[in-house]
């Protein structure tokens, strides 16, 4: 599907690939702007709001919107306000439209060689600071890639036995 106001593949960038944050994202936005109205906040407000806006469109990939509330927050006006609402509208509605699937194809897709070394990176450094969370989130990503070696395939099953245990040690060793 291609949307127009949703950037999918730089919101995941933007969380590290973690698509369940995403999705709880995606709801938290649907869930808090669905009703609301910008043309109808008093300044103070409405200017809280935007503030809120900025950060959270920004985390979906709505980069548009995330534009135009990062000028009006920043410069305190309101002159745009009846395009931020549409704006806003249309990220809603193409909210709708995304599905799961679609998100864990696009993270899968766009995952390449460099991204691989990132993650096996990412569980080094988690296990030099004894962080199994920062060693398990990036092993599950490594699990889920299609296009591993035998090689690869091998070091995540002794990276995944060692993490059961928390032998961060071991870990350091085997991808040092």
């Amino acid at each position: 599907m291609n949307l127009k106001y949703i950037n999918k593949d730089l919101a995941l960038k933007y969380l590290d690939y973690d698509i369940k944050l995403y999705k709880n994202i995606l709801e938290g936005f649907k869930e808090q702007y669905t009703n609301l109205n910008f043309l109808k906040l008093e300044d103070s407000s409405f200017y809280k709001e935007v503030h809120q806006l900025k950060s959270l469109s920004k985390n979906i990939g709505a980069n548009q919107l995330y534009k135009l509330a990062e000028d009006m927050n920043k410069n305190k006006h309101r002159e745009l306000e009846i395009q931020l609402q549409e704006i806003l509208a249309n990220v809603l509605s193409e909210i709708e439209k995304v599905s799961i699937q679609e998100i864990t194809t696009t993270n899968i897709l766009n995952i390449n060689e460099e991204s691989k070394e990132e993650l096996f990176e990412q569980i080094l450094n988690g296990a030099i600071k004894n962080r199994p969370k920062k060693v398990e989130e990036p092993l599950e990503k490594l699990k889920t890639l299609k296009n591993l070696t035998e090689e690869e395939k091998n070091l995540i099953k002794k990276l995944d036995k060692e993490i059961k245990v928390y032998n961060f040690k071991n870990i350091v060793n085997i991808l040092s």
